[in-house]
């Protein structure tokens, strides 16, 4: 791919100051993107913007910051962003977390949950607008195999009853049910929405886990992937021409992998629509 093939495009990547979301960040500089990079603190931020420039030689790279288990925090990044910026071509929701205990965010949201699927919701339902007249457009969320072992339990949505590695696997499922309906909410709009699984990557996330998670995370080290090959695909399903209008899939190792059954019931994915927009409600307007 040309060094240039993204010049002129505006890219926003939340978790994007290290792991994967830096990598792809670095990735899409390399070919001409203009970066926006999303990181809980400014410090963080600004290092890895540092970073970045230092390794592709240049580049167009702004900074926001927000902490995404807050709503408030998801309003004002967008407010932000469009405060400063009036296009955005793809926005790649990459920001995660695996936790060992269960927590709440600000507006009482189980945490897990809130960073993996509320977050990303809120902050494209939030951009949507300037994404539909910079079209074509892409959003890529960053999903995992996880889903697999997920299950869509709308009267324990935030993990009250039962907490553990299922808060992960749910949060993901919900992702991956929350883009195909997107996908499905914007035909015809130049606007397309994917999910990407980097595979098994070393990363930070789950470094908050209990020991025992993480003692096994410490012994798969030598067999994970470095975050520069698992954000491969993300740079590719943010850039590449032949995924111009491909949407509602989802890509693994540069190729299409079918997902669970779950993730294409359509009474499930308006359901999880809806009942996230309560969750969120009077917060999907800058």
């Amino acid at each position: 791919m040309s060094s240039q093939a993204m010049a002129g495009k505006i890219v926003l990547v939340t978790g994007a100051t290290s792991g994967i979301g830096e990598s792809t960040a670095r990735g899409l500089a390399a070919i001409g993107a203009t970066l926006i990079l999303v990181g809980r603190s400014e410090e963080g931020a600004q290092a890895a913007r540092e970073r970045i420039q230092a390794a592709v030689g240049a580049g167009k790279i702004h900074v926001l910051v927000g902490d995404l288990a807050s709503q408030r925090d998801v309003r004002a990044l967008a407010r932000d962003f469009l405060h400063r910026f009036d296009r955005l071509d793809v926005l790649v929701n990459n920001a995660g977390v695996d936790v060992g205990s269960r927590s709440v965010t600000p507006e009482g949201l189980e945490l897990t949950f809130a960073v993996n699927y509320v977050a990303p919701f809120m902050l494209t339902t939030l951009l949507l607008d300037v994404m539909k007249a910079s079209a074509p457009s892409r959003i890529v969320n960053i999903a995992s195999a996880a889903h697999r072992a997920g299950r869509i339990d709308f009267d324990d949505l935030q993990s009250e009853r039962r907490f553990g590695q299922r808060a992960y696997n749910n949060s993901k499922l919900a992702l991956v049910v929350f883009t195909y309906e997107l996908a499905r909410r914007l035909q015809g709009t130049g606007v397309t929405a994917n999910c990407v699984d980097p595979g098994f990557v070393r990363t930070s996330l789950g470094s908050t886990m209990p020991v025992g998670y993480r003692l096994a995370g410490t012994l798969m080290w030598p067999f994970m992937a470095r975050p520069e090959k698992g954000a491969r695909t993300s740079v590719w399903a943010a850039s590449s021409p032949e995924l111009a209008e491909v949407t509602g899939a989802y890509f693994k190792a540069e190729r299409p992998v079918e997902t669970t059954q779950t993730t294409h019931d359509r009474e499930t994915a308006q359901r999880l629509w809806q009942v996230t927009g309560t969750l969120v409600a009077g917060t999907t307007s800058p």
